[in-house]
């Protein structure tokens, strides 16, 4: 999986270009580091996005928004037929679920963030974006492998790298679903799961059998290390090849996989 580079000019340019309240853009990487408080961001296409300053939220605004994350996602809910069930495993802030649901009509959302924290965050895009925000139904819940109650670590600078595995930051108590219970609970396919659980997704592999994933038509996938030191990429994505899925590598922190 490839990463990919800023370019600060280009980026400050479409900054002007797309957000109304530019100056806000620019004070949130201006003073990152300081005090957390909201920020409102109108974007001229209609989209709202309330965030934090000091922390890694404009990241994820960055990827998303303007390096084009998760593009072929969005390019394959375009254009796909039918009601479409999209699952957000790792909501953040709710950008992707936002996203997700502009992209077609008949996108429904249900995303899974289990941190209050970023799960108020979540709560407060769909207000400001009531349209949207009505095709999404947000579960403060995680999603692993197994279904149970455990320890999540909210990281304050960077929340949407909060996770079951961290070591440091405030730990909160959480329920977790399990993948296979959540796929399971609709009896039609599932369009598309993008999953973005800080490691988690191991676990969810694990516990997941082929008859699962022959119901997920696509998945866009940020894979990050084995937390447990068990397998590497390259042989979680191979696990998926043999589930049935073509892989492509995306240039922004992700892969697009699709049923063969």
């Amino acid at each position: 999986m490839q990463t990919y580079r800023r370019d600060k000019i280009k980026t400050a340019m479409e900054i002007v270009r797309r957000i109304e309240n530019w100056p806000t853009a620019f004070g949130l990487r201006l003073f990152a580091g300081s005090t957390s408080e909201l920020r409102l961001l109108h974007f001229r296409s209609g989209l709202n996005v309330v965030c934090r300053s000091g922390t890694r939220d404009w990241d994820v605004i960055h990827e998303l928004l303007f390096a084009g994350g998760y593009a072929s996602a969005f390019s394959y809910l375009k254009t796909e037929p039918g009601e479409l069930r999209v699952l957000d495993l790792g909501g953040n802030l709710g950008i992707f679920s936002l996203l997700a649901a502009g992209t077609n009509p008949a996108v429904q959302v249900t995303a899974f963030e289990p941190g209050p924290p970023n799960a108020r965050l979540f709560g407060m895009n769909q207000l400001a974006n009531p349209v949207l925000g009505e095709r999404i139904t947000l579960r403060q819940q995680a999603v692993a492998g197994t279904a149970r109650q455990d320890r999540w670590f909210f990281d304050g600078d960077n929340p949407g790298g909060s996770s079951l595995y961290g070591t440091t930051g405030i730990g909160i108590d959480v329920q977790i679903a399990a993948f296979k219970d959540v796929v399971l609970e609709w009896p039609d396919p599932v369009a598309l799961v993008k999953i973005d659980i800080e490691g988690a997704e191991y676990d969810l592999l694990e516990h997941t059998g082929a008859e699962v994933w022959e119901k997920v038509r696509a998945i866009s996938l940020e894979l990050h290390e084995d937390p447990r030191g068990i397998l590497t990429q390259a042989q979680f994505i191979e696990r998926l090849r043999g589930f049935g899925y073509a892989v492509q590598a995306e240039s922004v922190c992700s892969y697009f996989l699709r049923r063969e």
